[in-house]
């Protein structure tokens, strides 16, 4: 690692104007002016990239152990030798072709087949991943956790309040409903995953199968995906961009991977569950663009849509126990003694 170079002080209000993350490494005066001060600042970001590399290697490491056929062969992550605190990723080549997206039973082949090998084979028996990934240059945490529902709830607190920081403070109206996704809709939908004799297995996920990580080989039959960021989790994450209306997949590609990957229990679910895996994408790609104002506006929709189905649920459910209420009490009701 290259030694600092501070030859001259730095003051403390001009250091509060720098970039806030990484340290001055280099503060070089350059004497280019007799009537001021003229120096050069070089700053290190911290380890963003190092961090991102890194990342990928063990995605990639991790995916490719359980599904060779279908991604590069990942061969080296190492720091250059003639630029410290570079690193590099090095993948076996793989010639590719950009061509039509391939049908549902290739396509699919790749996640059922990566579900299915590595289920119930996490390193810890936990959810999560050894390392943090990555969302563009966004960290995403992914600490060990053996309830899949406590550890989707802790990450989506945590891209949610960094959006909030990125973004800005929400609407009162949009606060109620993020806060009700938080604290009702999730538990909802994913606490019927573990309860009641049900369990999932973590699951090796690439997380990233949209349509720009899937291509064909030059043999225009055989696939190969790329750019993994890999968790272990429950394996109907991986269906989240075959909802978003972005991509033009849907209900044959869910159709294909559902004829070998079993749909988790309760099955009624199934669609409000990769609903709120989408959001947690969704969530991500506002705070990766934050001027493009309908990123937010996407996610927030969406949990609209799941909280009025809980709202609805819980309104037929009172309905129903109404009804019963009220038939029950015709039951218990004297007969009168003339139709005796």
């Amino acid at each position: 690692m290259a030694s600092d170079r501070v030859e001259v002080a730095v003051d403390e209000n001009l250091l509060a104007e720098l970039p806030k993350d990484g340290k001055v490494i280099e503060a070089t005066s350059l004497g280019l002016s007799d009537w001021c001060d003229t120096t050069q600042y070089n700053k290190a970001r911290g380890e963003g990239g190092l961090e991102q590399i890194r990342a990928h290697w063990h995605s990639e490491s991790s995916v490719y152990k359980f599904i060779p056929e279908y991604i590069p062969r990942p061969v080296a992550f190492r720091e250059y030798a003639s630029q410290p605190n570079t690193y590099f990723l090095l993948l076996e080549f793989e010639d590719m072709i950009d061509d039509d997206i391939p049908p549902p039973e290739t396509y699919m082949a790749v996640p059922s087949a990566l579900h299915l090998r590595s289920a119930g084979k996490s390193p810890t028996g936990k959810f999560g991943f050894p390392v943090n990934t990555r969302f563009g240059n966004l960290t995403q945490p992914n600490g060990w956790e053996s309830s899949w529902e406590v550890w989707w709830t802790t990450h989506m607190k945590f891209l949610l309040q960094r959006e909030r920081v990125i973004r800005g403070a929400y609407a009162a109206e949009d606060e109620t409903t993020l806060n009700f996704f938080l604290d009702t809709v999730l538990p909802r939908y994913l606490r019927p995953l573990e309860t009641e004799g049900r369990s999932i297995k973590p699951t090796l996920c690439h997380t990233d199968l949209w349509p720009g990580n899937v291509k064909y080989k030059l043999d225009n039959e055989t696939i190969i995906v790329y750019d993994a960021n890999a968790l272990w989790a429950h394996n109907e994450i991986e269906l989240a961009p075959f909802r978003n209306p972005r991509y033009p997949l849907g209900k044959a590609y869910f159709q294909e991977y559902w004829k070998h990957v079993p749909i988790s229990e309760p099955e009624e679910d199934a669609e409000s569950r990769i609903i709120i895996y989408l959001i947690r994408h969704q969530v991500c790609l506002a705070s990766l663009y934050p001027t493009e104002l309908k990123l937010r506006d996407a996610f927030l929709s969406n949990m609209r849509l799941l909280g009025d189905r809980v709202k609805d649920e819980s309104q037929e459910r009172k309905d129903v126990e109404r009804a019963q209420v009220s038939f029950e009490s015709q039951i218990a009701a004297p007969v009168p003694v003339g139709l005796v």
